[in-house]
């Protein structure tokens, strides 16, 4: 008989190893199936002992050991794999078994007996010394160099993975980077069905030819043989941040994880983050070429105040009075759109009629009664209703005031339903669509608007950020309606998120591309439309510098929930827990049950200083209702 002790692997899990018994002859680095919490859940051993060595430990333990459930297979994933899980899990103040069960598709774990690992067990690499390379170009010009880097690695008998952070993203580089390379380049992400995840899997894992596989970051847990690079493509992207506990950073993972399998690591964007860019500056990265700090665009760039009369130099447009959507330019390369059966793309930065709704009395904001966060006016056929974006909570926006009880509600901004529905009183005969979450709420729906769009002649799609995930041809027009209700979102990496969407717009447009706002004081309009990235990055780096923001600190936010009372205590433990570092109090925006309450803190570790072990054990000891969010996206 043979005492294992095991890393379980399970969303919430408050300890970093259990220890179980079973007949069965199992070593380290097998997964078996052991109960807990009422459940079966799949576990990763870390030492096998007999019996016999244990028996005075046992003999005084205060609990029994419960027995193994079964055997599912040997040595599913590498040491490395499971090495970078530790570190992840000790930056990020987690468990091993919580960042596995988030890094490893739930695929492999339930058809586990179907992986044919190869018998030699070791994956290997190409035993690169510690090399980390950036790009910042253009996508013509980074997919340039990612193929011709392929093609060396592939002549050295090598493999490259290719880390994308959407499904969308994955499809439209398959298309550029398989040519040539078919056989031996292979997709895989969430969307697949079991099936298809294990026969890809199978078919990689036997493949005596170098591989190129284009994944998320999940499918680097398939023990593939002589990976030599591993490229981080769309850096810049927030999908690479988990919004579930553990709060782990695929791109952070994939660092640490090409550092144990002694790979290369590229990270390229259009527009890298500020702290990727700082980290080259002082030597960290190596460029693969000179960042591109000049944007190039063959489209006119419009910036247009919506709160002057007239616009530049079109004096003979007729003055506004009131409130208007389009700006007479923008009606006039509306026009021209259907005039000319060109194509044109509406951004609105919020989903929804309208993202905030006001008491014209007394200037009460409409909230959620569940979570307190704004509420967004929405349409449907039996009529506008309430819906919260933070919790889901909708009710009829047929109410009063609750601070007045005035009935003169008044809703303020633009959302991307309002924009659609406006264009369509303008062009009833048009085709417009919308992709946004709740037009499009999946992927394949997205496509199909997608398509239809690109197939229709002089049509118009509205959306979201999410749209620019589905725009992959070039069009003639853009336009973005209003985006400053992005200024009000606490977020110290709001202004370069605009500077990106503000980027990928000009590079998919030929001809217009027109910006409202009624900020145009906002630095980084200009930034955008001259394509001015080393101006942007020089202001940023001096405003994060100044307010102690990464990359001069590691953020380190912790939320509490539960009653008044309880929160107060569970706060001041926290506090003397964190010491010497102090943390930032403040209301939590986020949704909690009826009768609860909740508290944030931001803790601000100086440059350097994290991970820092003593204050990572005494997080890990926290209780489950808090929650700690390293690097997180949002201060709120």
């Amino acid at each position: 008989m043979r005492v294992l002790e095991v890393i379980p692997i399970a969303k919430g899990i408050n300890t970093e190893t259990l220890s179980y018994f079973t007949i069965s002859d199992v070593s380290a680095g097998s997964v078996v199936r052991v109960p807990l919490r009422k459940k079966i859940v799949p576990a990763l051993v870390i030492q096998s002992d007999d019996l016999s060595d244990l028996k005075s430990q046992l003999k005084h333990s205060p609990f029994a050991l419960k027995k193994v459930e079964k055997i599912k297979s040997s040595k599913l994933l590498r040491k490395e794999f499971v090495e970078a899980a530790k570190d992840t899990a000790d930056y990020y103040a987690g468990f091993t078994g919580a960042v596995v069960n988030s890094l490893v598709p739930k695929a492999l774990f339930e058809g586990i007996e179907k992986i044919k690992i190869p018998e030699h067990g070791s994956a290997g690499s190409a035993h690169h010394a510690r090399e980390h390379f950036v790009i910042q170009s253009s996508d013509e010009d980074r997919y340039a160099h990612y193929k011709s880097i392929i093609r060396e690695e592939f002549a050295k008998g090598a493999s490259v993975f290719f880390c994308l952070p959407t499904i969308q993203d994955i499809k439209a580089a398959t298309q550029t980077l398989s040519k040539g390379i078919e056989p031996y380049t292979f997709i895989l992400h969430g969307l697949m069905t079991k099936k298809q995840v294990i026969e890809t899997a199978n078919t990689i894992l036997a493949e005596k030819h170098p591989v190129l596989i284009v994944a998320t970051g999940a499918f680097l847990s398939i023990p593939v043989q002589k990976i030599s690079t591993i490229i981080v493509e769309k850096e810049n992207s927030r999908a690479y941040k988990q919004q579930t506990r553990p709060y782990l950073d695929i791109r952070n993972f994939a660092e640490i994880f090409a550092g144990k399998i002694r790979a290369k690591i590229i990270f390229g964007d259009l527009l890298l983050r500020a702290e990727t860019i700082y980290r080259q500056k002082n030597g960290e990265l190596i460029e693969i070429a000179p960042l591109k700090f000049r944007s190039l665009s063959t489209s006119k760039e419009s910036l247009i105040d919506m709160r002057e009369k007239t616009e530049g130099k079109k004096k003979d447009l007729p003055a506004q009075a009131g409130f208007k959507m389009f700006s007479p330019l923008l009606e006039e390369t509306i026009k021209r759109n259907f005039e000319n059966n060109e194509h044109m793309f509406v951004f609105a930065a919020r989903r929804g009629l309208s993202p905030s709704t006001v008491c014209a009395d007394c200037g009460n904001i409409v909230k959620c009664n569940a979570c307190g966060a704004h509420v967004v006016l929405h349409k449907a056929a039996s009529g506008n209703f309430f819906l919260c974006h933070t919790c889901g909570e909708r009710r009829s926006a047929s109410e009063k005031c609750v601070n007045c009880g005035g009935w003169r509600l008044t809703t303020l901004g633009i959302g991307s339903a309002l924009v659609e529905e406006k264009l369509k009183e303008m062009h009833p005969d048009a085709t417009i669509l919308r992709i946004d979450a709740d037009r499009t709420p999946t992927h394949q729906k997205a496509l199909l608007v997608a398509e239809k769009f690109y197939n229709a002649p002089s049509a118009i799609l509205v959306g979201t950020e999410m749209a620019l995930l589905y725009l992959t041809k070039k069009i003639e027009n853009s336009a973005v309606v209003s985006m400053d209700t992005f200024f009000s979102i606490p977020d110290f990496r709001i202004h370069e998120r605009v500077l990106s969407i503000l980027l990928k717009m000009r590079a998919i447009t030929d001809r217009n591309l027109i910006v409202q706002t009624r900020d145009a004081a906002q630095k980084v309009f200009e930034y955008a439309l001259a394509g001015n990235l080393i101006d942007f990055f020089k202001d940023e780096i001096e405003d994060r510098k100044m307010l102690r923001y990464p990359p001069f600190s590691t953020l380190i936010k912790i939320s509490v929930s539960g009653k008044k009372s309880d929160i107060a205590e569970t706060t001041g433990t926290v506090q003397k827990m964190i010491a010497p570092y102090d943390m930032d109090v403040f209301p939590a925006f986020i949704p909690q049950k009826k009768g609860e309450f909740g508290v944030s803190g931001i803790m601000k570790i100086p440059e350097g200083k994290w991970p820092d072990m003593k204050i990572i054990e005494r997080l890990k000891s926290l209780p489950m209702n808090v929650l700690v969010n390293v690097d997180p996206e949002s201060l709120l």
